[in-house]
């Protein structure tokens, strides 16, 4: 290497700590990345019961006096069933709707709209939003509260490490017992597919924790007695003493069980098969669609989950939402004759415009003529009705709710004057009526009860729909089956619709006469379409499925008819959900004999008297009487959440004695809106700890939509060279080791403030000031060159840069509405644009423009462009304190990195310069890259799939110029031409915490270098 090369290198370790601290970005919240956006000021009360803090707002007030009553009674359940008491008082955080929850900072990151609650590790809090029902509510607390009492046991860390069926399956467990025909569904269909798995297999996504968990649980309770679950618990927590070590999951069940894991398997998967008189299909048949099937699913060239059908007046289109893209669910209409997709709606993996389409509760309605599709969305923050023309895919109209909230199911009325839908306001979920002439919103229904569902009649004067009123009290808490009623939507007088049947009854869908109604009964513990006579009052059966008729939830939307009598529902089978149609005509007669067991009890069928069971149907026990409950504002108070520690140690010998090391500190109120993090660090001589040590303070509030953050920092960077040789000293033979060492100091305080407009754009906006500090020290260490014994250590001061005070500004705007793969984007685009004017000692204005685009012409194969400049412009900006700008790192054009050149690259000059060199560096910066990206295992099935170990395989262009304000780039050769690279390499996801990039890059401006091989950790750009 030569000397110009080395001081290049010296140097540019300089610069990276200026820009680092803030010299063209003083502070930044993140480079990229989607915004979590606080639309809505929640002013946050505290409840206090016995054992419980709950925090909610005004608007969920009543709603939240049912929910503390709930989760006394759920403490006092789960302290008899587990054995044990849980140490404290327990938080519970609660939203009045799923899009208020998703706003919450108390879990970090974006979350997705199949998320019903979360129980945080550190400071074990329950977040969940009110549910549609209490009911539905009252479980997800129950299995929320579980996972408190696991995180009490086990300990932060150690739960942490279990397996998610063991955590999640325990939790569905002990919060819906035996009993639950979503669950014995997928039992189901894993024996038609032969897919039942061992408990070995549980870890694999294949198999999902929440139900194949459940299931496990409920056969381990069902033949060992459900004390043995918080036996196993308990048990893998140890003891105090240390004498009796911790057991993991599995050894804990065999332990219990007195089986080994292989046998334990078995037998669980005998009495799966013994439970439900199943055996798999012929393996021609599992995947196969015959000719006979009218599907629309995976068997049929979709993705895995089709749900939410609703047809068309005369039967010959279906909306749907479907993952068929594989990066987001999105709204699609089919040609029903012939399955063919006609357009897609929506393409929400690129298009924030909607934040949800309700895919879980929710299906579209057409209008009488069948030209306009109306859906449940939240845009914003905020429930709306989006109507879609179905023909041209465009939004003809979008009608906002006005409330806080969320809609489900709207429902076109017959003479197309009037919407109906469900929305839930503070908690509680009610009908609505919209009326096009006059553009209001009537509500029809006010009770604590849930309704849902609403369908209108086809003389538009009455409303079917989905009530727990008829079966639930409210005083004790007790939650029964959803029933149908009828409300007159003029009088609002409501009746229940008797079907004659026990268990759930939803999705009704009038007949065309009026006379009767199509909906879906788990009677049988499967769900099934029935069809109901309102004068008889008689049900029959019209269709039956192996493993039931649903939708992702057992209220989602499931079930469609339309006036001429064709059906449309969604059918569970292989892992995934398929939309099958059927004329209901020819369904006229019953399907055979209803099953004489349960099909939704979870096997051992032999089960005894359950404890799980025998709580769940004693409602009134533990709920407090009184709804009564001391109350007081919530607190900004700060306290310690997690302490985290950089292994670090002292060590001593010839080169002297150093330390290094580093704590960080974390604090933060209930609602992570205000936090503080503290940071140490120590790194280096004992002799220099003066200058060696490092500290960062941070105080972020998130209280706001505006989102603002002041810090302090003090950070040393070090670089230099070290100079070796043998001598002879007072006549004896000597190495000396001479270390000249550059050390800048940085410190800083300032402040940053970040605005998102919306989830994909937002405004940062920062300032600080920053005093720059230089040393410059040499350290001449003389050591006897036969015994190693050190002779003498000088340490030198040398005259080094005047300190630099500098005044930053910063002002950038922010887009991304980019899709990810498992190794990096692969649809949409991102820009970030940015000014940052530097005063001070320094005059510069610091300038970046970074746009890229991903687009997918053909699966699996995305094609990433990316255009870059980063330029300083100004009096300041080529000043010699300041290291120029290199084009040669990895994340910019590969191939040029300092640590690949050589010397006998370099063409010789009478100053000892470098010129292939040089010309990687100066004040300006341009750069493009392309690449073509494919996953593995995509590569072989023609599918976005990157299989069990996320592999990305992909092929490179990298061009790039450097300059400065002297000189020019250029295209046709000269000093400063374009240099080039190009190159193939992989990316992996490991475990989900790094992806780690390996490339073979060719410089091809540097003829005489080979392939170069390249390793970072870091996801594509």
């Amino acid at each position: 290497m030569s000397p110009m090369i080395h001081r290049s290198l010296t140097r540019l370790l300089v610069t990276t700590a200026l820009l680092t601290l803030g010299l063209a970005i003083p502070a930044q919240a993140q480079y990229f990345g989607q915004n979590k956006v606080q639309y809505d000021k929640f002013d946050f009360k505290v409840m206090a019961t016995p054992h419980f803090d709950i925090y909610y707002y005004p608007s969920e007030a009543d709603a939240a006096k049912q929910v503390a009553r709930m989760a006394e009674r759920w403490h006092a359940r789960l302290t008899r069933l587990i054995g044990y008491e849980i140490t404290g008082r327990q938080a519970v955080m609660l939203y009045a709707s799923h899009p208020e929850f998703e706003q919450t900072n108390v879990v970090e990151g974006m979350i997705d709209e199949g998320t019903g609650g979360v129980t945080e590790g550190l400071r074990r809090r329950v977040v969940l939003p009110l549910a549609a029902t209490l009911g539905e509510t009252d479980h997800v607390l129950g299995h929320e509260l579980v996972h408190t009492f696991q995180y009490d046991i086990l300990g932060n860390a150690n739960a942490s490490s279990v397996p998610l069926w063991f955590i999640e399956g325990m939790a569905e467990y002990l919060s819906m017992g035996p009993h639950s025909p979503q669950t014995a569904m997928w039992l189901r269909d894993a024996v038609l597919q032969d897919r039942l798995p061992a408990i070995k297999d549980l870890d694999d996504p294949r198999f999902f924790p929440y139900r194949f968990g459940q299931a496990l649980w409920a056969y381990i309770g069902g033949r060992w007695g459900d004390q043995t679950v918080g036996a196993v618990l308990k048990s893998m927590a140890g003891d105090d003493t240390g004498i009796y070590r911790s057991l993991t999951a599995v050894s804990a069940i065999e332990t219990a069980t007195g089986l080994k894991q292989d046998e334990l398997s078995e037998q669980w998967k005998q009495s799966i098969l013994s439970a439900y008189g199943l055996t798999p299909l012929p393996k021609e048949e599992r995947r196969r669609a015959t000719s006979d099937d009218l599907i629309i699913g995976a068997r049929t060239g979709s993705g895995a989950l089709n749900v939410g059908p609703s047809l068309s007046p005369d039967g010959s289109k279906v909306a749907f939402l479907s993952e068929r893209s594989r990066l987001a669910i999105d709204l699609y209409v089919a040609d029903v004759p012939t399955r063919k997709v006609l357009r897609k709606l929506t393409q929400t993996e690129v298009d924030p415009h909607f934040q949800s389409l309700q895919f879980l509760a929710s299906s579209g309605t057409w209008d009488p003529q069948g030209r306009r599709l109306a859906v449940a969305a939240v845009r914003a923050g905020r429930p709306e009705l989006a109507i879609f023309d179905v023909e041209n895919g465009k939004i003809v109209q979008e009608i906002p709710f006005g409330q806080r909230g969320e809609i489900f199911q709207p429902s076109w009325s017959p003479d197309g004057n009037l919407l109906a839908f469900s929305a839930q306001v503070g908690g509680v979920t009610d009908l609505f009526v919209y009326d096009f002439a006059t553009a209001k919103t009537r509500q029809i229904t006010t009770d604590a009860f849930a309704d849902l569902q609403p369908a209108w009649s086809p003389d538009g004067h009455q409303l079917a729909f989905v009530t727990e009123r008829f079966s639930s009290d409210l005083n004790t808490l007790a939650f029964g089956n959803y029933d149908l009623a009828l409300i007159d939507v003029t009088s609002g007088a409501v009746v229940q619709v008797q079907t004659g049947l026990k268990g759930n009854a939803v999705n009704p869908q009038w007949t065309r006469e009026g006379t009767g109604l199509y909906f879906i009964s788990d009677q049988t513990g499967r769900p099934e379409v029935y069809r109901v006579d309102l004068s008889t009052k008689q049900s029959t059966r019209i269709a039956v499925e192996v493993t039931g008729v649903s939708g992702i939830t057992a209220l989602s939307s499931a079930l469609s008819v339309a006036p001429t009598g064709r059906a449309a529902y969604t059918v569970f089978r292989d892992g995934g959900y398929e939309i099958r149609f059927i004329e209901t005509a020819s369904r006229q007669a019953d399907l055979g004999a209803e099953p004489t067991t349960d099909l939704g009890m979870l096997p051992p069928v032999d089960r005894p008297a359950s404890l799980v069971t025998r709580e769940l149907q004693q409602p009134g026990t533990g709920v407090p009487a009184s709804t009564e409950f001391a109350e007081q504002e919530s607190s900004s108070h700060m306290s310690l959440v997690d302490v985290g520690q950089q292994v670090g140690g002292v060590s001593t010998g010839g080169f002297g004695t150093y330390v290094s090391g580093g704590i960080s500190f974390l604090f933060s109120d209930m609602l992570n809106n205000h936090m503080i993090s503290t940071t140490v660090d120590v790194n280096g001589s004992v002799h220099d700890l003066s200058t060696d040590v490092a500290f960062q303070v941070a105080y972020l509030n998130r209280a706001h939509r505006w989102n603002w953050s002041v810090f302090g920092a003090r950070v040393p960077y070090q670089s230099g060279s070290v100079q070796a040789g043998t001598g002879v000293l007072n006549g004896r033979s000597v190495y000396v080791e001479s270390t000249d060492l550059f050390t800048q100091t940085a410190s800083q305080v300032g402040g940053v403030v970040a605005y998102p407009f919306s989830r994909a754009l937002r405004l940062e906006l920062g300032s600080s000031v920053q005093r720059i500090g230089f040393s410059h020290r040499i350290q001449t260490q003389v050591y006897d060159a036969f015994n190693g014994s050190l002779i003498s250590d000088d340490r030198t001061k040398l005259p080094s840069e005047a300190s630099l005070t500098l005044f930053d500004t910063t002002m950038a705007l922010v887009g991304d509405t980019t899709a990810n793969g498992a190794v990096g984007p692969i649809l949409g685009q991102r820009f970030r644009i940015e000014g940052a004017p530097t005063f001070g000692d320094l005059h510069m204005f610091n300038l970046t423009a970074d746009y890229r685009r991903y687009f997918m012409p053909f699966r699996p194969v995305t094609f990433a462009t990316r255009a870059v400049h980063v330029g300083r412009y100004g009096g300041s900006s080529e000043d010699q304190r300041l290291t120029p700008l290199f084009l040669g790192y990895p994340d910019m054009v590969r191939g040029y990195d300092v640590n690949s050149f050589q010397a006998n690259e370099c063409t010789l000059t009478a100053d000892g310069s470098c010129p292939e060199f040089d010309r990687l560096i100066g004040s300006r910066l341009g750069v493009f890259n392309a690449e073509a990206r494919v996953p593995l295992v995509g590569l072989f099935n023609g599918k976005l799939d990157y299989g069990p170990i996320p592999v990305e395989l992909f092929g490179f262009f990298d061009a790039g110029v450097a300059w400065d304000k002297t000189t020019r780039p250029s295209f046709a050769g000269g000093s400063r031409d374009v240099v080039t690279s190009t190159g193939v390499g992989a990316r992996v996801n490991v475990f989900g915490y790094a992806i780690a990039e390996f490339n073979m890059a060719r410089p091809l401006s540097r003829p005489d270098r080979g392939w170069l091989f390249v390793f970072n950790l870091r996801p594509g750009f």
